[in-house]
């Protein structure tokens, strides 16, 4: 009886320690999206970058999707990998798990851009470290830089611009049901042989 108790308490902790892992400890391994919901002066930029999952320092290669909402006076433009890119420079650009950030105060020139067509002012969204391609600070153009829907706030530091989290993907609601499903099927399997054992 002992060692049955001892076996079903190794059974719930091993499977109680599967569940740290389903629950974003392996976030690192895999793509984080991060959730931005940014107020520039009379505008916003609302929707999420997904990242392939690095942490320190990226770079645009590391960024694998993005839907942008580009909101400023009067008027809206939404960025996707379909109509828009996305280009950087410097290493202003730095990620957790937990956060997506950009130091508004680099002093490389550095710069992270989501923009449709050539670099031409018009639909695009800016973090920028000094004036270049982009106003220093954070800029949304939902149509152009040239129009009164065009919004710049001046930044400085290293500010959180994306928090990782929200609704977990198909993928990871696949992966928590499958975990549960195989804790649940060994809890029943020790269930039934200690009863066996009893009878």
């Amino acid at each position: 009886m002992h060692s049955t108790l001892l076996n079903k308490g190794a059974a719930v902790a091993a499977g109680l320690a599967l569940i740290p892992l389903m629950l974003g400890g392996a976030a690192h391994a895999g793509a984080i999206v991060y959730h931005v919901d940014q107020t520039i002066g009379d505008g916003s930029v609302v929707g999420f970058i997904k990242t392939d999952g690095a942490t320190g320092t990226l770079g645009a290669l590391d960024i694998t999707s993005w839907n942008l909402s580009l909101n400023g006076v009067g008027a809206s433009f939404d960025l996707t990998p379909l109509n828009s890119h996305v280009l950087d420079r410097g290493v202003d650009v730095t990620a957790t798990t937990a956060d997506l950030f950009f130091n508004f105060s680099g002093g490389d020139g550095g710069r992270l851009l989501f923009q449709t067509g050539g670099e031409d002012g018009e639909q695009y969204y800016c973090d920028a470290t000094s004036l270049a391609d982009c106003y220093q600070g954070a800029t949304v153009a939902p149509i152009t830089i040239f129009d009164a829907s065009e919004q710049h706030v001046p930044e400085e530091g290293n500010q959180i611009i994306g928090v990782a989290g929200g609704v977990p993907e198909p993928a990871t609601w696949a992966m928590f049901l499958a975990g549960f499903t195989g804790l649940g099927a060994m809890l029943r399997r020790r269930q039934t042989a200690v009863r066996a054992a009893a009878a």
